[in-house]
């Protein structure tokens, strides 16, 4: 096993010799990629004094698979920080500081299908919420965490049963958007550890020789690419919507969603942003999120998402409260129980 580790510690540290090596020459020459929306593959990032206000919408989830149903809980809130001078000076939360859960139950669903409804579940919290904090708050920017667009891994089979789901989540997409729109609002996502290689894929068709760019996603090129205070350039979520899965669903909305990664902080990875085409350039984009996420030398994240996710964040006793009051309800001589692999007397 220790010989084994080695091999892979020493492959490793290979790996990010090259990327370092290949960002350094990427940051010495002036090339134009065809597919980016601005000259520079690198922009410096001018901190901007705050005098706004901004939301923010996280969800939580939790659920189980039990022997007849399969039970969810979720739950989302949105929260206002209204900045002054860059200091916190008001914040509000829709549709509370310490929302209530939402339970759903489905039966008789294939594993495939429950892995697909959980995360419309949560997504359709989320959205809803969203779309109320915007019309609620009327903040200048509405930041997501996470895509602005639902993954591919969120769309079920057309003929799965949880397919309407997906046609719901689809169309609150299009109401957020509509509604960021209406109210003058950027709409951004914000991607904590993206997993994407749209950024690397540009750059391939400009370096073709460079094989290190095939063994690397966007970040992990990126983390050498960028300075503290950096952003890339921007460019669109797909170089083909029409033909990209996801967002030929979301119609003329999805030529609007583009892209950039941003590195608050020093010691921590780059950030992916998304956002929706609007009032705001890039760059102002880039300044608001950038001042946002610099409030941790080692994790650089917008401080109202931060208060999202602690507010939406479910604990394991919320599941099993509304489990407990199912089975009261049901009584004995309800078929619910545990799987037995979460009920087994023994090891």
């Amino acid at each position: 096993m220790y010989e084994r580790l080695a091999e892979i510690v020493k492959g490793i540290e290979e790996l990010e010799r090259q990327r370092g090596e290949l960002s350094e020459r990427l940051r010495s020459k002036s090339e134009l990629f065809p597919e980016a929306l601005e000259k520079e593959l690198t922009k410096k990032i001018e901190p901007k004094k705050l005098n706004l206000k901004v939301a923010a919408v996280d969800g939580g989830l939790l659920a189980q698979e039990f022997h007849g149903f399969d039970l969810v809980v979720a739950r989302a809130v949105a929260v206002l920080f209204e900045y002054q001078d860059s200091l916190l000076a008001g914040h509000k939360y829709h549709p509370r500081a310490f929302a209530e859960v939402e339970i759903d139950v489905m039966s008789a669903l294939e594993s495939h299908d429950y892995n697909w409804h959980k995360g419309l579940f949560r997504l359709k919290k989320e959205l809803e919420i969203a779309c109320e904090g915007v019309e609620k708050f009327e903040p200048e920017f509405m930041l997501l965490d996470g895509s602005i667009v639902p993954l591919v891994s969120d769309k079920p089979a057309d003929d799965s049963p949880v397919h309407g789901s997906y046609v719901q989540v689809i169309s609150l997409y299009k109401k957020l958007y509509e509604t960021c729109e209406k109210k003058g609002c950027t709409l951004a996502g914000v991607i904590k550890d993206s997993r994407g290689k749209r950024f690397v894929e540009i750059l391939q068709k400009k370096f073709r020789d460079e094989r290190i760019l095939e063994k690397s996603s966007d970040t992990s090129l990126i983390h050498f690419l960028l300075k503290t205070g950096e952003r890339t350039f921007a460019f669109n979520y797909s170089a083909d919507p029409a033909k990209n899965q996801v967002l030929r669903d979301l119609s003329e909305w999805g030529r609007k969603i583009n892209a950039f990664y941003i590195k608050p902080v020093e010691k921590d990875r780059p950030l992916r942003v998304e956002f929706l085409d609007g009032k705001h350039s890039f760059d102002e984009i880039a300044s608001v999120i950038y001042s946002l996420s610099r409030i941790n030398k080692n994790y650089g994240y917008p401080a109202v998402l931060i208060e999202a996710d602690m507010r939406a964040a479910l604990d394991k006793v919320e599941l099993e409260r509304a489990y407990r009051e199912l089975f009261m309800k049901l009584g004995m001589r309800s078929s619910i129980m545990p799987l037995r692999r979460d009920s087994r007397p023994f090891r």
